[in-house]
């Protein structure tokens, strides 16, 4: 009898990153930043490209780093009297469709927005002068009213506050907690009741705490852990893919990385991914390998390091060197700077007064398939097909190469099976499918 069959062959080939092996490059942004603390990055020129923000608490700087799309970057400073600057972020305060700063600053005990004209120049407009020791800022729609609040920590009045915008950038203060001697502090929604709740790094009280939102901006205080000896860092995101928010810290005080496991009604299990990580002072978390669950990325002050921690998709996590000589590294942030569609990572070392950004070489999956066979020839009954695939990288890099294999028409179904294999360069395989089709006329 004579048949049609097509025996298809899809071929993705995926680059080693899927093993983790990513090559970073290290790029200085600024080698004479004096004492640098904090770093932030977005698109603050909105030229389609990312630019980098910094915070250096022995310069007294607010400054920006403005990228010319070829990662060549100019420095700009905002404000250079800014008393021991700690903290700084970047969003759009004011609504007018550019991007505003916010920072930090413990001894002029300042929270401080600089609005944008829409190009670059700044204007400083102060929210708070008397919050004395201030370490962190945020900011975010806390209140729901579709403008941007703003969230600090200090140290010296031991409070973790929000300052709520009425819409036209005048800003009231409201205390969530007065005896926190924080470092950072972060806001997301945790428990998935629609309103942003508040995450505080208490390192004093080496507290991890999270604060529960009732949708009125009330806060009710819960402790996550109060064992976490000198907490510096806190971030939260669903790391286990789960659909729950789940927590992370870092730690000095005990060396640590960890995270708490949420299991959707916010009991939380300690996980520590890094145990011996000295100094352990940033922690942020994203997707590094591209491989759709969120790695972690920290930054060790005393070990010097920058590491990131590849995440299997159910939170747990191989640990990665990206540099272990980054003396005093304080500060980690992770984004697409090209952009060209992997993630890069930028830090700040105090020991060194350097910001730079180490480079990903990930590489996109390609597919290169489906390749079709199609035989057209006289078939008996019950011939057995053992499909098979030559399968070469004639690539200079090691890759992960998918192979699925497809046959139709068939009787009985041929359901398709796949085949993922390792190759370095030159090296070939040949795939043999476990599953045979018998043709039945």
């Amino acid at each position: 009898m004579n048949r049609f069959i097509m025996i298809t062959i899809f071929v993705l080939v995926l680059p080693i990153w899927l093993s983790a092996q990513i090559n970073w490059t290290e790029h200085t942004i600024d080698s004479n930043f004096d004492s640098p603390y904090c770093i932030f990055a977005i698109d603050l020129d909105g030229d389609g490209d990312t630019d980098v923000l910094g915070a250096a608490q022995g310069a007294d700087d607010i400054v920006w780093w403005e990228n010319d799309g070829s990662e060549n970057f100019t420095k700009h400073t905002i404000d250079d009297n800014y008393d021991r600057a700690r903290g700084v972020f970047a969003i759009d305060v004011d609504d007018d469709d550019d991007v505003d700063v916010l920072g930090a600053a413990a001894d002029a005990g300042d929270i401080t927005w600089w609005e944008n004209d829409g190009n670059e120049s700044f204007t400083e407009h102060t929210i708070d002068s008397t919050f004395n020791g201030a370490n962190w800022v945020f900011a975010i729609d806390l209140d729901d009213d579709d403008d941007i609040d703003v969230l600090g920590t200090a140290y010296s009045v031991d409070d973790i506050t929000w300052w709520e915008n009425d819409g036209s950038e005048n800003f009231t203060e409201h205390t969530i907690d007065d005896n926190f001697n924080g470092w950072s502090v972060y806001a997301i929604d945790l428990d998935d009741d629609d309103d942003i709740d508040v995450l505080g790094a208490d390192y004093t009280y080496s507290d991890i705490i999270w604060y529960k939102n009732d949708g009125s901006e009330n806060f009710t205080k819960d402790t996550i852990d109060d064992n976490f000896g000198t907490a510096r860092s806190v971030y939260a995101i669903d790391l286990d893919n789960d659909d729950d928010i789940d927590v992370l810290g870092a730690a000095s005080g005990d060396n640590d990385i960890t995270w708490w496991e949420n299991d959707g009604s916010e009991n939380f299990t300690e996980h520590t991914i890094n145990g011996d990580f000295d100094g352990a002072f940033s922690v942020f978390a994203i997707d590094i390998d591209n491989d759709n669950d969120a790695d972690i990325v920290g930054a060790g002050y005393t070990v010097h390091d920058i590491t990131w921690w590849e995440n299997d998709g159910e939170g747990n996590f191989t640990e990665h060197t990206i540099d272990n000589m980054f003396s005093g590294a304080c500060a980690v942030y992770a984004i697409d700077m090209e952009p060209d569609g992997d993630v890069d990572v930028i830090g700040a070392a105090w020991d060194i007064d350097d910001v730079a950004w180490w480079e990903s070489d990930l590489i996109p999956a390609q597919d290169v398939g489906p390749i079709s066979i199609d035989i057209d020839t006289l078939l008996p009954e019950g011939t057995i097909l053992n499909p098979q695939a030559t399968v070469k990288n004639v690539g200079t890099d090691s890759a992960t190469f998918d192979v699925t294999c497809e046959i139709e028409p068939s009787t009985p179904p041929y359901n398709p099976t796949e085949t993922v294999i390792d190759l370095a360069p030159g090296d070939s395989v040949v795939i043999v499918f476990s599953l045979e089709f018998t043709f039945v006329s």
